[in-house]
């Protein structure tokens, strides 16, 4: 039996799947992240979706709450 990769431990392959299927046609991190956190995934997961780091994908929530309060 293969082992697990520890980065995908935590997350199941059909979340993967899902969240891979719900931002394939946005090329910006900043769009990926809000969908997928309006889809209820945590940095970690929208982190390994879109192919960066958690520390990115906080920054991004972050500023996409602040855009959200000047308007």
């Amino acid at each position: 039996m293969k082992k697990i990769d520890n980065k995908y431990s935590g997350i199941s392959k059909l979340d993967l799947v899902l969240g891979f299927l719900a931002v394939k046609d946005y090329n910006s991190i900043t769009e990926k992240v809000r969908i997928l956190d309006s889809l209820g995934y945590n940095n970690k997961e929208m982190a390994l979706i879109c192919n960066s780091t958690e520390g990115t994908v906080a920054v991004q929530k972050t500023l996409s709450k602040k855009n959200k309060k000047k308007k």
